[in-house]
């Protein structure tokens, strides 16, 4: 039975799962700015 690394270690998942949601949102956001500034948009 494999454990993985990060488990091991005894990282609370619902955090990790919180920043990478986070990390997802922040990406988007940048993502539609980046577009809208391509557009000509503000």
């Amino acid at each position: 039975m494999s454990i993985h690394p990060l488990a091991a270690s005894g990282v609370d998942w619902s955090e990790v799962h919180a920043v990478r949601l986070l990390g997802v949102a922040l990406a988007a956001l940048i993502l539609l700015w980046a577009i809208r500034r391509m557009f000509g948009g503000k």
